[in-house]
C-alpha cells in the first residue's frame, strides 16, 4: 500500500526547499513505490495575506535590511515569546493547512521549516487525529525555537549542537536523531570528471576555477568579493551565481572582468558547479556548506546572516575544510595564498571536507520515517 508523504518546507532563501527536496529524492530512492510525496509551502500554500509573501519577500528583506533582519531573529526567539507569537498566527494558517491536509490526506507530515512544527502539531489536537508529525532542523548550530515543538513525534538534527539544543527545548532523548543536512543525491557522485564539466559549462578546463555564490536569493557581499578577487588578477576562472537577485546579476554583467567570468542567475544545477569548482566563495547557509563538504569543495566563509547562521561559519572552519575570511581584504589575501600554494592546501581542505561530510543524511531521514510508519512507538 502507498503511504502518503506531506512536507511542509517554504521558498524563503533556497535551504528548505533543497532539503525537501532532498528527502522526498531518498524515499523514491530507497522505497521505490512505497511512498506518494507532496510538498506544500509553509507561508504560500498555508497562510492568507499578507502573510503568505513572506516566503518571497525573505531574501529582498535581508539583503537590504541585515540588521533589521537580525534583530527581529533575536527578539522573537525563546521559549516563552515564541510561543506567544505563534499561538497569535496559527489561527490565521489553521483553515488553510486543514484544507491542505484533506486534500493530501497525509499519513505523516515532515516539516523542514521552523513555522511547520508548532502549527500542525495544535491542528492534530483541534483535529483530534494521531497523524504523526516529523521535524528535520536545517539549522546546525543557532536555532530559533520555532524548530522545537517537544510534541512532534520525531526530531532530527543534523549536528551535536543541534542535538543539544533539543534536549535543552524539553524533548525526550529518544525522540532526537543527530542525521547530518540531508543534500541531494547529485551532490555525492564524486566520480564526474571535471574537465568534461568544465568543457559543458563553457570553461577553460585546466584553470582553478572559483565559485562565488550567496544563496538562492544571492546574499552577502557577492558583488565586491567577485570583483575584488578578479581585479587581483590571479590565475584563475570565476563562476558567479546571484541567484534571484535580479538586481545583483545586472551590476555583476557590467562588469568588465579581468580574469575569465561567467554569471548566473538562479540555477538548477549546483551540484554541477560545485563538482566543476577548485573553492567556493560563500556566506554560511548550512544547505550551501552541507553541499559543499559532500561535494569536497573548499570554502572562505565571507560572512553570514544575523540570527540563524550564527556560528556557522565557525563550525565548517573547525573541521578544517573552510577557511573564515569576514572582508573582502581576507578573502582575495586567502585566495592568493591558496593559488600559490600549489593546490596543496586546497587538496588538503577537499580531504577534509569529505571527511566532515554526511552524505548519508537524507538516507537516514528516509529510513527513519519508514521506521515510524511502519514501527510507531
Amino acid at each position: 500500500m502507498t503511504r502518503r508523504v506531506l512536507i511542509l518546507t517554504c521558498d524563503s532563501g533556497g535551504g528548505h526547499r533543497s532539503v525537501a527536496d532532498a528527502i522526498h529524492a531518498a524515499l523514491v530512492h530507497q522505497f521505490p513505490g512505497r511512498y506518494e510525496v507532496r510538498l506544500a509551502d509553509i507561508m504560500a500554500d498555508g497562510f492568507p495575506f499578507p502573510l503568505n509573501a513572506a516566503g518571497r519577500l525573505y531574501g529582498p528583506v535581508v539583503n537590504r535590511l541585515p540588521r533589521a533582519w537580525g534583530l527581529v531573529w533575536h527578539l522573537t526567539n525563546g521559549r516563552s515569546r515564541s510561543s506567544v507569537i505563534l499561538r497569535i498566527v496559527s489561527p490565521l494558517a489553521s483553515g488553510k493547512l486543514a484544507s491542505i491536509l484533506a486534500t493530501a490526506r497525509p499519513d505523516i507530515i515532515v516539516s523542514t521549516h521552523p513555522w511547520a512544527n508548532h502549527i500542525p502539531v495544535w491542528l492534530r489536537q483541534r483535529l483530534g487525529n494521531n497523524l504523526p508529525v516529523v521535524t528535520v532542523v536545517t539549522d546546525p548550530v543557532n536555532i530559533h525555537h520555532w524548530w522545537l515543538c517537544p510534541a512532534v513525534d520525531l526530531c532530527l538534527v543534523p549536528t551535536d549542537s543541534a542535538h543539544r539544543t533539543a534536549l535543552e527545548a524539553g524533548f525526550s532523548p529518544e525522540k532526537v536523531k543527530v542525521v547530518g543536512m540531508p543534500v541531494g543525491l547529485e551532490f555525492l557522485n564524486l566520480t564526474r570528471d571535471k574537465g568534461e564539466l568544465r568543457t559543458r559549462l563553457g570553461l577553460a578546463e585546466d584553470r582553478l576555477t572559483i565559485l562565488v555564490a550567496g544563496g538562492g536569493d544571492g546574499m552577502g557581499n557577492v558583488f565586491p568579493i567577485a570583483r575584488a578577487v578578479a581585479e587581483a588578477r590571479l590565475a584563475v576562472q570565476m563562476v558567479v551565481v546571484a541567484g534571484r537577485n535580479a538586481a545583483l546579476r545586472s551590476r555583476l554583467e557590467a562588469i568588465s572582468w579581468q580574469v575569465p567570468a561567467r554569471v548566473l542567475g538562479f540555477v538548477e544545477n549546483m551540484a554541477d558547479l560545485m563538482h566543476t569548482a577548485d573553492l567556493l566563495i560563500t556566506k554560511s547557509g548550512p544547505s550551501t556548506i552541507s553541499e559543499a563538504l559532500c561535494c569536497g569543495l573548499p570554502m572562505l566563509i565571507s560572512g553570514g546572516l544575523r540570527g540563524q547562521e550564527e556560528g556557522n561559519g565557525e563550525w565548517v572552519a573547525r573541521t578544517g575544510a573552510a577557511l573564515l575570511t569576514p572582508t573582502t581584504e581576507t578573502v582575495v589575501a586567502a585566495v592568493r595564498d591558496l593559488v600559490q600554494d600549489g593546490n596543496q592546501r586546497l587538496l588538503h581542505m577537499s580531504d577534509q571536507a569529505r571527511r566532515a561530510a554526511r552524505p548519508n543524511a537524507a538516507a537516514s531521514v528516509a529510513r527513519s520515517l519508514d521506521d515510524l510508519l511502519n514501527h510507531p512507538p
